[in-house]
């Protein structure tokens, strides 16, 4: 069997691990063998294509993975896990705005598009305000400079790497109490189902 180019490799290792920080529920590693098992599978259709080029194809294979493990957790928790993308839009059209926390968003862009419930921006902001007092008050002040002052920072500066790293915080607070929710209610689920000792 011919052994996968190390180039192709690394490229699925840099795609997956850009996905695993954009989506905190999935791993990288899991991200990367998910890719590169679909390369082996389709392995004549790339044959064309140069490694570096590939980046763009594998980020799409890897983010149908993370589709599917959001999907199944849901499913199984019954809770919504956020990803860093969909909390910037919170906070950019209805975090820091009154009106925003009483009407529904509709801009093409906005988390609405990828919830299916519509009420869920108002679910989002609740658990968002919780999320929020555990933070430091760097990555609070931060938060606060970009999306309640509008002052958001340089591309690739120092100010926009503690907005990324502030956002991630927050994202990870946010699906750490989702994931202990999930744990807690599917134990109890679990403990029902199973049939007490005085009924055996």
């Amino acid at each position: 069997m011919t052994p996968i180019n190390p180039e192709i490799i690394d490229t699925a290792k840099k795609a997956a691990t850009r996905l695993a920080r954009e989506n905190s529920y999935c791993e990288a590693d899991d991200i990367e063998q998910f890719i590169l098992l679909r390369y082996w599978e389709s392995r004549d259709r790339f044959t064309g294509y140069a490694p570096e080029a590939l980046y763009s194809i594998f980020r799409n294979i890897g983010l149908e993975h993370c589709k599917a493990e959001r999907l199944h957790y849901t499913y199984n928790t019954a809770e919504w896990i956020y990803t860093p993308r969909e909390i910037r839009n919170i906070l950019k059209h209805a975090y820091y705005c009154e009106d925003g926390r009483e009407l529904i968003p509709n801009r093409k862009d906005d988390l609405i598009r990828v919830t299916n419930d519509p009420k869920s921006v108002a679910v989002a902001i609740w658990d968002i305000d919780e999320a929020m007092a555990g933070l430091s008050e760097e990555h609070h002040a931060s938060i606060e400079r970009a999306y309640l002052h509008g002052d958001k920072p340089k591309h690739g500066s120092a100010e926009q790497k503690r907005l990324q790293r502030a956002i991630d915080r927050l994202t990870e607070r946010l699906n750490t109490k989702v994931d202990i929710k999930g744990k807690e209610r599917a134990q109890t689920r679990n403990q029902m189902r199973q049939p007490s000792v005085s009924s055996i």
